[in-house]
């Protein structure tokens, strides 16, 4: 294969030695069946990797394969690579149709197909997956994965779909996964490079000579080396120094502190420091045959962006004396790091809300404690419920919420219908339930249970739930069937799936009517979430009149075990606020999970729970024909 510009000449790996090996695993001789390579960017992988690949595919291994690139803009620089790689290699006489009709002499060669005997090349994107489907592949090879789309409503997750595309070739397929990473929030390549094998290139140090990575930024104890088991004993990464009259760059000083021995080397020998680097493996695979990497622009040959330009880079994110420029940071950690950015993150505790534990049990309404804190008497109850499982192997979660005059919660009960635990569902010994109406085990039963309840007040009154929320998200016809079938006023409520960010600040509305139904509502959850995080910071003192508005009251632990840390309190800090700032320079936000293992159904209920409060006194003051701006007080005096 031939280069053109920068650097004509032919292709010679000793330029980006840390791609041999990788391009080596498209070898039908090499175990791989999934590559992923989480990377800096232009650091020679399109050039050294995808297109060589598909050439010596075509002459050696003729077979199905698609090459996908992250938007449809980028087909045409695409097979652009592509038939340079095939002009260059001497390989256009592979090139011909399969299949050449009468009065149609087709030559199989289109800018977005290469045909040849055995198997052909598809160049497109991956972004529409109706294309993906009813064809077999062997290989499979996707270009700036996170610029994908990785999700599609009708077809599912990407690379689940594609995939099953090589069922036909089990024991032979190659899907190779390659990108620059983007918003972690998003990103497709971080979690296919996490669940693979995790591999670093390591050099050879200029100083010590031991095997080291190169890091922007190592702290001390923080890298353990495969190599040798032992832990990083100093503080390393890039250094430079900048002249503290005029504040520009000494370039002369930018260079690696080895984390070993603490000794200083440029870059001027990266020429033969990368040809005697090693990639190792620094976690176990998920999955057999599984192989991932991760290298940054730091490793970048020579002719190529040195660390002075990288300096330069990290410089102008982080001008002197004022805060992060949060876009020039964001381009430099994906495209010099290879790392995902991630904004700043605001997390929330669950201890603060433990020690608001009150003096009252579960099951009970407790309206004689809210009147002696100042809140006055209970107004309304509601419940909601959040669905997970299976549909043959359901668990119904749900909380009972009251509410007093000053708007302060009291949470009366909370529970779990259904057995099932994520990764558990291979467990045939364990009763299972079902969203199917009618059946005897289905969760619907139960909950009617819990709806039904008459629920004792401390005070000597009783109460019924005014209100309860439903979450329609994942099993909506089956929670509709059972919203049609009870007698219970009960709201569909899931969350607004176009809003994945908010701006920061904005006042958005909480909530709108569902088109498909009259009772069914979508919910601005992140604004509801900021809310919810209010009120867990909240404090107050027993010597204070009153709580405050919104504040969270719980029952003590009860004998059944409902009201612990990790049954319920843990899920209220299993999220996180990432706060980010969008392509038009505006601060945004979004609530998720820390990670896909953390519960945070109980978290759930009570946004559900806040949610159908306030779409039940708007209801009212709509009905009452007093507006819009009918607020929770209006409603507490109106039904005094």
């Amino acid at each position: 294969m031939v280069m053109d510009k920068p650097r004509p000449g032919a292709l010679r790996y000793n330029q980006t030695p840390y791609t041999r090996e990788i391009i080596n695993r498209f070898s039908p001789y090499d175990d791989a069946r999934v590559v992923a390579v989480m990377k800096g960017a232009q650091i020679g992988f399109s050039t050294t990797v995808l297109v060589p690949a598909i050439g010596w595919m075509i002459v050696n291994n003729p077979a199905n394969s698609y090459l996908m690139v992250g938007s449809p803009d980028l087909i045409p620089k695409a097979s652009e690579r592509v038939d340079k790689m095939i002009d260059s290699a001497g390989i256009a006489s592979y090139i011909r149709s399969q299949s050449a009709r009468r009065a149609n002499r087709k030559t199989g060669d289109t800018d977005t197909k290469k045909d040849f005997a055995g198997g052909y090349v598809s160049i497109g994107s991956a972004n529409n997956h109706k294309n993906i489907a009813q064809v077999d592949l062997q290989y499979i090879l996707l270009d700036d994965l996170d610029q994908m789309k990785g999700e599609s409503k009708t077809s599912g997750n990407l690379l689940k779909l594609i995939e099953k595309r090589a069922a036909a070739y089990k024991d032979s397929y190659k899907m190779f996964l390659i990108s620059t990473p983007m918003e972690k929030h998003k990103s497709l390549i971080l979690p296919a490079y996490l669940e693979g094998d995790r591999r670093h290139y390591y050099i050879e140090c200029q100083c010590c000579h031991e095997p080291i990575l190169i890091k922007w930024d190592i702290r001390e104890g923080e890298i353990i080396n495969p190599l040798t088991g032992e832990v990083a004993n100093n503080r390393g990464g890039i250094t430079w120094d900048v002249d503290p009259i005029s504040g520009e760059l000494d370039e002369k000083s930018v260079g690696y502190c080895c984390y070993k021995c603490g000794g200083w080397f440029s870059d001027k020998n990266k020429y033969d420091f990368l040809n005697g680097g090693i990639w190792q493996p620094t976690a176990k695979a998920q999955r057999p045959q599984y192989y991932s990497y991760h290298i940054s622009s730091l490793y970048a040959p020579l002719w190529m962006f040195d660390w002075k330009h990288s300096v330069r880079d990290w410089i102008k994110a982080h001008p002197e004396g004022d805060k992060r420029d949060e876009r020039e940071y964001q381009v430099f950690a994906n495209t010099v790091l290879g790392e995902c950015y991630e904004g700043e993150a605001i997390e929330t505790s669950s201890k603060n809300i433990q020690r608001n534990r009150q003096d009252y049990p579960s099951g009970i309404v407790p309206e004689s404690l809210s009147r002696q804190y100042g809140n006055g008497d209970i107004v309304m109850l509601t419940c909601s419920a959040d669905l997970n499982g299976l549909i043959e192997d359901a668990r119904l979660d749900y909380e009972v919420v009251a509410w007093d005059r000053l708007g302060a919660s009291w949470s009366v009960i909370h529970g779990s219908i259904g057995t099932f635990q994520r990764g558990d569902s291979a467990n045939k010994e364990r009763p299972k339930m079902t969203y199917e109406y009618g059946k005897e085990n289905s969760v619907w039963k139960q909950y009617e249970k819990v709806l039904d309840t008459i629920w004792q007040v401390d005070t000597g009154r009783q109460m019924k739930i005014r209100v309860s929320g439903l979450d329609t998200s994942n099993f909506t016809t089956y929670a509709y069937e059972f919203m049609d079938r009870t007698n219970h006023y009960i709201l569909g409520i899931k969350g607004d799936t176009e809003s994945k960010f908010k701006r920061k600040a904005a006042d958005v509305a909480l909530f709108k009517r569902g088109a498909s139904r009259q009772d069914m509502w979508i919910l601005e959850v992140n604004a509801i979430k900021d809310i919810n995080s209010e009120y867990m910071a909240l404090k107050w003192d027993k010597a204070e009149d009153s709580q405050p508005i919104g504040f969270m009251n719980f029952p003590q632990i009860s004998n059944d075990g409902i009201y612990n840390k990790a049954n319920f309190f843990d899920h209220f800090e299993a999220e996180e606020c990432i706060i980010s700032v969008n392509s038009v320079g505006e601060t945004v936000s979004k609530w998720q999970k820390k990670h896909s293992k953390v519960a945070n159904h109980m978290l759930d209920c009570r946004i559900y729970n806040i949610a159908v409060r306030d779409i039940a006194v708007y209801i009212f003051g709509v009905k009452m024909k007093k507006g819009k701006e009918f607020s929770w007080i209006d409603y507490c005096n109106m039904i005094k």
